[in-house]
């Protein structure tokens, strides 16, 4: 009887590498991890250098195979997700010109707003957002318009995802959940608007072919497979973005489900049939295709807790959030905004700044700890609310990541958002999702999504809880009212702070 088949998925993180073995139907075999550093050259700045991602990619793939002792004709495909909008240029021969600037870099403000006022109506109408720094096109400007020389030698620019599988194939391709990313991309098209950009004035050959995540776009290079252990011509995907690989591995892969990934920040991103648009939202393709996705991030989620323990002097997790337990639901009418470090969707406002509102004589550690717990949970609801503004609807939350420990965290979150919690149980995240990916484009399954919600395990559901609705409702009011009265002073507050005035 010949050997059951694996797929080998990789995701190339902000921080680490990932990898696994598993079976076509999700059953893990073999897992490693690399970690790598972040560059930060100037404040704003965050930038990787592409070798170091090819390095833990090998690392993570060399690892796997020999701790699974696989022979290689095991390995049916290979299948790779990333961190998003991480703009990297190439040369004609495949050389990383520059470090690649991620996500995380804020340096291209002045360039985003010149697309705002230049084009800000026909990116929102054809790619369903509104120009931000995290994202990739901005960056592109403005090397352009800062390192000139190096602009001017560039072949293509590539994703995290498009780098490591142009190092794993030799082709330039991005796939279609990180090309929807980019404000040049048209939704409904599929593919890159040649309106959008001649708007930004970025050469169009820059903008590499694009490809259906499922879609093989190469064989593995002989050099390469020597170094991992792996068999020649083994076929390459093209992947997806790693927010879009780890909601199919969490089953959230039908309209209405809604994947939370809970961590030092948090996501949330809603499953849509057709491409939204809205501002405040971020709007791109899952890597299912005919699905998107909808939602944002909260930037200091878990943070804001560990901001909390570390103020009023507690030693971990669960002892805040038993602290939290001998509070009331709704604080005692304290109220949290959780923007610490700014806030990404959907207020999208690197000045805002954390706020308690409603402190009295009588507010206790237990009610800060609480409004904490609630406030990021708010954060959610409002992105949701803003998704529903523009035909989304939500049936249920999946969700992944440390603050799920908390049964109460948990259920403050079902309540807030009126929906049922699904937590799962022990969710490898976005390399399962390239491993399903990869079975299908193979032909050893027949439908990822249905195999990704077949593999999703439940570990525990939170429903919400009638009797606090009349509540979380009025005080949902009461936060979403606080921002818009508070934007024109925090940006105040920061041109104070950038001055280095003093009372």
């Amino acid at each position: 009887m010949p050997a059951e088949q694996l797929l080998l998925g990789v995701d190339i993180g902000t921080t680490n590498a990932k990898a696994l073995l598993a079976t076509p139907e999700g059953r893990v075999v073999a897992q490693a991890t690399a970690s790598y550093e972040l560059s930060t050259p100037q404040p704003g700045w965050v930038e990787q250098n592409p070798e170091d991602w090819w390095h833990g990619a090998v690392e993570v793939m060399r690892a796997v195979v020999q701790k699974a002792g696989a022979q290689p004709d095991r390995i049916a495909a290979i299948g790779i997700s990333g961190q998003g909008c991480a703009a990297t240029l190439i040369d004609h021969q495949g050389n990383a010109l520059r470090p690649g600037i991620i996500w995380m870099d804020a340096r291209s403000e002045a360039q985003c707003e010149r697309m705002r006022q230049a084009a800000g109506e026909r990116i929102l109408r054809i790619n369903g957002k509104q120009p931000a720094p995290y994202n990739y096109d901005p960056k592109l400007v403005w090397l352009q318009e800062h390192e000139p020389e190096v602009f001017a030698r560039a072949w293509r620019s590539l994703t995290t995802t498009g780098y490591i599988n142009f190092r794993l194939t030799g082709e330039p391709v991005m796939n279609v959940s990180d090309a929807s990313i980019p404000f040049a991309f048209d939704q409904r098209a599929c593919d890159w608007s040649d309106e959008l950009i001649t708007a930004f004035g970025v050469p169009r050959g820059l903008y590499p072919p694009v490809a259906p995540s499922q879609q093989i776009i190469g064989g593995l290079l002989p050099d390469v497979a020597q170094t991992v252990g792996l068999k020649p011509g083994i076929p390459v995907i093209a992947g997806g973005e790693d927010t879009s690989a780890a909601g199919l591995s969490a089953g959230a892969v039908e309209p209405g489900q809604a994947m939370l990934s809970l961590g030092t920040g948090g996501s949330i991103y809603i499953v849509t049939e057709t491409p939204l648009a809205h501002p405040q939202l971020l709007i791109f393709a899952h890597v299912l295709e005919q699905k998107w996705f909808a939602g944002g991030t909260i930037v200091a989620f878990g943070a804001s807790l560990a901001w909390g323990r570390d103020l009023l002097g507690h030693r971990d997790f669960e002892q805040m959030t038993a602290l939290a337990a001998q509070s009331e639901a709704g604080a005692q009418g304290l109220i949290f905004l959780p923007y610490l470090s700014g806030e990404l969707q959907p207020i999208n406002d690197g000045n805002a700044r954390g706020v308690f509102f409603g402190l009295s004589l009588n507010t206790s550690q237990a009610e800060l700890v609480r409004a904490i717990m609630e406030g990021v949970a708010f954060a959610m609801a409002h992105n949701i609310l803003v998704a529903e503004e523009v035909g989304a609807t939500v049936s249920e939350l999946r969700a992944v990541g440390g603050p799920t420990r908390s049964p109460l965290w948990c259920q403050i979150i079902a309540d807030i958002t009126g929906r049922p919690l699904i937590v799962l149980k022990d969710n490898p995240g976005a390399p399962l999702g390239d491993v399903f990916l990869a079975a299908a484009a193979v032909g050893l399954i027949p439908d990822a999504g249905a195999a990704a919600a077949r593999a999703a395990q439940v570990d525990r559901v939170y429903a919400p809880r009638p009797e606090t609705q009349p509540l979380y409702r009025d005080l949902f009011a009461t936060y979403r009212a606080l921002y818009p009265d508070l934007k024109e002073h925090f940006a105040q507050l920061a041109g104070r702070a950038g001055r280095g005035d003093h009372p």
